[in-house]
């Protein structure tokens, strides 16, 4: 009888875990359903007298640009915090530990005082904790949340998870301490069109995105073509695929970039986001900046981007200001946009921040 027993105990197990898979699955599966049916929120604007917190989610910290950048916003009336001993969590790559960096995060995410979190530069670490951010937090008060880069990961998963339209954009320690370089000035120019309140006039409701003079975007496929502008770092994107946090690329704008990738694994990202029939579902395409240290690698990645691209049926424009380039625009990421490829125009069809 022990054996039968046995044997009838297991299958009993194995019945129960088939059950509580797929009783597990099916409220992913609903919870993913539930997600896709919110309407997406924009954050309210930055004004004088707001609250601008500095994180570091990815890579460690340098304070002295963190300080002369906080110094030019206090100038113009926010509020600024800088978390205590930023610079010192080095933990190798990483700007601390996983705890905190995910504590600090939500922390702000949670704070009602801080309408604004910058974190301070890429690098590497997001993907070790975006599983652990308070999704639900930001989704019941919507606030600033900029960067690029590592940031891509966070943007997806605030796609994902809050439905709140985030920020595309250089970061304090990218871009946007004060620099007298022409090239900086117009990062800084459209981070400020994008997210503080004064640059809005009344009865305003979306805007071109400009770009550098004598720096026009190039047509690859010509079109119109409007959708949600997600996306971002390519390697990212990839790297999130499989996961919670992928991108939800159908009727999709897609935004990609990279740097210091060579020719062969920018293809092999571009693979494998094709075989994953990402690019099957798009609106349309936004390539910008692929900047390599090697001439002979920007030439052979420019080739790879059209092979990939040239004979897409969407509208696709090459060579957009945005990534690892002192010409990196802000667009909001989750915004609203029309792709005009005839142009080469990129246009948020939305204001993508509250002015109330």
């Amino acid at each position: 009888m022990m054996p039968d027993l046995t044997i009838r105990t297991r299958v009993l197990k194995c019945c129960l875990l088939w059950a509580w898979s797929s009783f597990a699955g099916m409220n992913a599966a609903v919870a993913a359903d539930a997600n896709r049916s919110l309407e997406w929120l924009n954050p309210p604007a930055l004004k004088p007298g707001d609250t601008i917190a500095f994180a570091s989610p990815a890579g460690p910290a340098i304070l002295a640009p963190l300080r002369e950048y906080a110094r030019a916003l206090e100038q113009a009336g926010y509020k600024v915090i800088i978390p205590e001993g930023i610079e010192e969590r080095k933990q190798g790559y990483l700007g601390g530990t996983d705890d905190q960096r995910a504590d600090e995060l939500n922390g702000f995410i949670r704070d009602p005082k801080v309408r604004a979190i910058f974190p301070v530069r890429g690098g590497y670490g997001l993907t070790r904790i975006i599983d652990r951010i308070d999704y639900p937090a930001l989704r019941k008060d919507p606030k600033i949340i900029i960067g690029y880069s590592d940031l891509t990961a966070l943007h997806l998963a605030v796609a994902r998870e809050a439905k709140v339209i985030t920020f595309h954009s250089p970061m304090p320690m990218g871009g946007l301490a004060r620099d007298e370089k022409k090239e900086i000035t117009f990062a800084g120019r459209s981070f400020q069109r994008v997210i503080f309140a004064d640059q809005y006039q009344q009865g305003q409701n979306g805007f071109v995105v400009a770009v550098p003079e004598g720096r026009k975007p190039e047509t690859l496929v010509g079109g119109k073509a409007s959708g949600r502008l997600l996306g971002g770092n390519l390697t990212l994107l990839c790297s999130t695929l499989g996961t919670p946090y992928a991108i939800q690329p159908k009727g999709a704008i897609l935004l990609i970039e990279d740097v210091n990738e060579a020719p062969y694994r920018v293809d092999r990202s571009l693979s494998q986001l094709r075989l994953a029939g990402v690019l099957d579902q798009l609106a349309g395409v936004v390539i910008g900046s692929f900047t390599s240290k090697e001439p002979a690698d920007r030439n052979e990645t420019d080739r790879v981007l059209r092979e990939y691209f040239a004979q897409s049926k969407v509208p696709v424009i090459l060579n957009f200001p945005i990534g690892h380039t002192p010409h990196n625009a802000t667009v909001p990421h989750g915004g609203l946009v029309e792709l005009n490829a005839d142009e080469a125009e990129l246009k948020v069809l939305e204001n993508p921040v509250r002015l109330d």
